[in-house]
């Protein structure tokens, strides 16, 4: 049976769905498992909820808000205050989109929640009709999801670091490629510091370039580009392809020679 909560919960899902899509092809540049199986799942459940005409349909959407803000709400509240992955220097940078369109789907699973049970109270006549002022809180919804994701997409586009390019262009570069490294050998003098800059243009062949022997990795997504400072004894250390979510290419790997 659908009422106004209902279809409010159907057009939050909906609305996740485009948060999904625009998070993977603008974003993150990818899909990882969890968000597409959300989009899948997100999609299939507005169509109930706007096709099956039970009392009990509401559940439906009880049940994935339930699932959903368990897994994404606490979460995105640990990532926020402290550093749960080392390996992605970009979590700490307070304009990364990803935060924010993170928080922005947090909250849209939150209220299919909220909306969806007081869809089911509403069918079983627990609750009153939602009052005239409803259709203006659901257009003001809309809108702050609508606002939040151009906000996400514009920092896509205007990323800010706060390093100056030239200081990067200076640095030691190391350049992930579909199926290969730029240099696969490099060489350092020991004893200081090195800061090295690592560009991703793997086509989501890696995520993770990591060197093992000096305890050393960076998360970068494809198309963009992380620093790295190492401060290795004289050696040899190889660099390579860390596994990340079944991304990983075995011929992304090179070698650092480092020199007394």
């Amino acid at each position: 049976m659908r009422n106004s909560y209902t279809k409010l919960a159907a057009t939050l899902l909906f609305m996740q769905v485009v948060t999904i899509l625009c998070s993977g092809f603008f974003i993150l540049r990818h899909f990882p498992v969890i968000h597409a199986a959300n989009g899948a799942i997100a999609l299939l459940a507005a169509v109930i909820l706007l096709v099956v005409k039970k009392r009990w349909t509401p559940v439906i959407g009880v049940i994935y808000g339930l699932i959903f803000t368990i897994l994404t709400v606490p979460s995105l509240f640990i990532s926020m205050f402290r550093h749960i992955d080392p390996e992605y220097n970009a979590m700490i940078e307070a304009s990364n989109p990803f935060i924010g369109i993170s928080f922005l789907s947090a909250l849209i699973v939150f209220f299919v929640f909220l909306s969806s049970l007081a869809g089911l109270l509403l069918n079983l006549e627990k609750i009153p009709a939602p009052a005239a002022w409803f259709p203006v809180l659901k257009g003001a919804m809309v809108g702050a999801v609508l606002m939040g994701l151009v906000i996400s997409l514009y920092l896509q586009l205007h990323w800010v670091s706060g390093i100056n390019a030239e200081t990067v262009g200076k640095l030691p570069t190391i350049v992930m490629k579909p199926d290969s490294v730029e240099p696969s050998e490099m060489e350092l003098r020991a004893g200081e510091t090195v800061v090295l800059h690592i560009i991703n243009e793997s086509e989501n062949n890696c995520h993770i370039l990591d060197f093992p022997e000096l305890d050393a990795s960076v998360h970068t997504e494809r198309g963009r580009s992380g620093l790295i400072a190492i401060t290795p004894e004289p050696g040899t250390y190889e660099y390579a392809c860390k596994p990340h979510h079944g991304y990983v290419n075995e011929n992304i790997k090179g070698v650092l020679t480092v020199l007394p």
